[in-house]
């Protein structure tokens, strides 16, 4: 049981305070970490805004910038946050598109750092906290964005740790992020058919499988609406998922409806949260409508 939630505003606004309600109405669905990906700033064309995190923050910078210049990457900026000894890392890289993947995959060889997103627009950050500290620690109330995306988890399958938890991205598909609540009966079949085409797996939480799904269709010409609606036909089990890009949010809910998963609405504000309590903790008077059993949702940002 996790708790997933996703906010779209009407231009870039304070989307944090809005993550921490729902968060926080959530927070009873699980305790094992919380994160969020949220997009907001797009820097000119060619740069990448890649978020880390350092298991040795005194020796990973000498690696961690030889890894990107490795892959061809030049080095715009670097803002680094250490916490509890851990450091929370962004850098700024102008890079090829296609040279992504191998630039996560150097970076995470180092065995100092792992990335956690890359993006234009996007930004992961996420931690083995409850939401209180998580907002604490990352002044999530201040975030701005135009949309995002939030989990809360209670870990039923995969390990608890930073790299298990939400959301997750496909590092071959800048600015596509997922949050998931539920299991995926026949990810190992999936995981095996999607690896010998090539995706890069760095967990084995049944979650990521799905943006590595998504993704993959994606790229293989597929519009949101029709890889969401494969989807939601070839998944099994009980799960609800969100999935954001640049410009869209996607929902897809379970063929059985075992896992709920709801949306509201007001004037200048779309959500969707796994319970009606989060969304009325930020809309009290929205008009809130579950997904039907295997119904899919994609939602235009404004």
């Amino acid at each position: 049981m996790c708790g997933i939630t996703a906010v779209s505003l009407s231009g870039s606004q304070n989307i944090g305070i809005y993550l921490h309600r729902a968060l926080q109405a959530l927070q009873h669905r699980g305790e094992d970490s919380t994160g969020v990906a949220v997009y907001s700033t797009e820097y000119e064309d060619g740069q990448y805004k890649i978020n880390l995190y350092t298991l040795d923050v005194v020796g990973a910078i000498s690696k961690i910038t030889t890894a990107i210049a490795s892959s061809g990457g030049d080095i715009k900026d670097v803002s680094i946050r250490i916490v509890e000894s851990l450091g929370f890392d962004r850098y700024l890289v102008k890079i090829n598109e296609e040279k992504l993947e191998e630039l996560a995959r150097r970076i995470n060889s180092t065995n100092v750092a792992k990335v956690l997103s890359i993006g234009k627009k996007l930004e992961i950050l996420k931690a083995t906290y409850n939401v209180q500290k998580f907002s604490k620690v990352f002044e999530l109330q201040k975030v701005q964005g135009s949309h995002a995306l939030g989990h809360v988890r209670f870990s039923t399958e995969s390990v608890v740790d930073l790299l298990h938890a939400h959301p997750f991205q496909s590092y071959s598909t800048p600015d596509v992020a997922i949050v998931h609540n539920g299991q995926i009966t026949n990810y190992w079949k999936l995981r095996e058919k999607l690896e010998k085409e090539g995706c890069y797996f760095i967990t084995e939480n049944d979650s990521e499988l799905i943006v590595h799904y998504v993704t993959y269709m994606i790229k293989h010409g597929f519009s949101l609406e029709e890889a969401l609606k494969k989807s939601a036909a070839e998944l099994d089990g009980p799960f609800a998922y969100i999935v954001s890009t640049q410009n869209q949010l996607g929902l897809v809910r379970d063929r059985l409806g075992l896992r709920p998963l709801m949306i509201g609405e007001t004037d200048g504000i779309f959500m969707a949260a796994s319970e009606e309590v989060a969304i009325r903790k930020v809309m009290p008077d929205a008009k809130v409508r579950y997904l039907k059993p295997g119904e899919v949702i994609v939602h235009t940002i404004r």
